[in-house]
């Protein structure tokens, strides 16, 4: 019988003496206002184990990966990390939680790499299984859902809308003139000697334009002013991937070489992709492809270039283009839309909009997967035929994304 659909948290020790996939009752404050409320959760800890020996067991997931590296704070906090499939040559990356108090994010990706998992078969008997089996034996899929697990920690024991990393930095007093992302006058910063807590990971990645500070709306969205850190984060941090989960990922596309990947967000329901790939025929295919996919199911989520939505630097969808550039990567801003009811804001959307919010996003994390594979879109869908001797031949090739037209969890 399928398990009730509940968010996960890092772990907790009163999950150690439970059995795999129970579920336990804890304390979290209150969305708005003061007090708390309990909310029946997960471990992702003790999820993913399961899942990986699941894997193992299968032949599909290799046992030795357990995290990828661990967070800010001393001692750190493991980032839980799944390898799932046998096919080395074509990688794919999928990655969640980066604002800590987007809960929704964290249970895409886990939901994906559940799905590959408790699905695959071997031998086959359906059209799906066969499908999920060639992707698994053809490629190597890393799933790491909760790249930011302290600041997740902090939003469900301190502060429901904490957004960035809790890494301190004691600064002295400074004062510098900070950059501006396509040139014209920098801004000036000061800050007092203090210690400033809370870096967002999601602007502090190596890429080339790392530290250019973005507007929108006549508000910074990227900040070299620490004074910008806490709760609501714009901080790029004091340079680019200085923090420790950001330097994982870093490390990790070093590694591999990621032939596609996305990292989920929320909200607003927008399917978004990298400015440099705005005239890549392939990518924007596969980017156009997914966005059908997802209206599938009757939720239409809106396809357009990262800065439509505003202009920012040093986050994982331009750092994954850096890296490899002409390969398809994404960001989903998942549910609720823009403006979202009350109350369902970030760590407030319902835990009945988890299952709904997978089953809308599969098809296009499947194609996304299978793209990978593939570097041009497909080369026509329909051919004509002429009498010739011998006959001529025409082979109907497909885009990457089409074969998951229709498909249900």
């Amino acid at each position: 019988m399928p398990r009730p659909f509940h968010y996960h948290i890092w772990h907790r020790p009163v999950f150690d003496p439970l059995p795999a996939g129970a579920s336990s009752v804890i304390s979290v404050p209150r969305l708005s206002g003061a007090g708390s409320e309990s909310r029946t959760v997960y471990s992702l800890k003790k999820d993913m184990n399961e899942l990986r020996a699941e894997g193992k067991a299968k032949g599909i997931v290799d046992d030795s990966v357990i995290h990828v590296g661990k967070s800010s704070v001393s001692p750190g906090r493991e980032l839980w990390a799944l390898k799932v499939g046998n096919g080395s040559a074509h990688k794919i990356l999928f990655t969640g939680c980066h604002h800590a108090r987007e809960w929704i994010s964290v249970e895409i990706p886990y939901l994906v790499a559940e799905y590959l998992i408790r699905n695959y078969r071997d031998p086959p008997t359906t059209d799906k299984e066969r499908r999920i089996k060639h992707l698994l034996m053809n490629r190597e899929i890393w799933f790491v859902p909760m790249v930011n697990p302290d600041g997740h920690e902090h939003t469900i024991t301190m502060n429901r809308n904490w957004r960035a990393n809790r890494h301190a930095y004691p600064l002295p007093m400074g004062s510098f003139t900070a950059l501006r992302l396509g040139g014209g006058p920098g801004r000036p910063i000061s800050y007092p000697a203090a210690t400033y807590v809370g870096v967002d990971i999601n602007r502090n990645y190596a890429t080339a334009t790392w530290g250019q500070e973005t507007f929108h709306g006549g508000f910074a969205t990227t900040s070299r002013d620490p004074q910008d850190g806490g709760a609501d984060s714009i901080w790029c941090g004091p340079g680019g991937s200085s923090e420790a989960e950001a330097k994982t990922i870093d490390d990790l596309f070093n590694q591999k070489r990621f032939r596609a990947s996305i990292t989920y967000h929320n909200f607003s329901q927008l399917l978004l992709y990298p400015d440099a790939a705005a005239g890549d025929r392939f990518v924007q295919d596969v980017g156009n492809g997914m966005s059908q996919l997802i209206a599938e199911s009757g939720n239409p989520y809106t396809y357009q270039s990262g800065s439509a939505l505003y202009a920012t630097t040093g986050d994982l969808m331009e750092f994954s283009y850096e890296k490899s550039p002409g390969r398809p990567t994404f960001t989903p801003e998942l549910r609720p839309k823009d403006p979202p009811p009350v109350g369902h804001e970030f760590s407030g959307l319902p835990e009945s909009e988890i299952e709904p919010c997978f089953k809308e996003n599969l098809s296009a994390a499947l194609a996304l997967i299978n793209c990978a594979g593939f570097n041009s879109v497909g080369g026509g869908s329909s051919c004509q035929f002429a009498l010739a001797i011998p006959p001529w031949r025409c082979q109907v090739v497909l885009n990457c994304w089409e074969v998951f037209k229709g498909w249900t969890p």
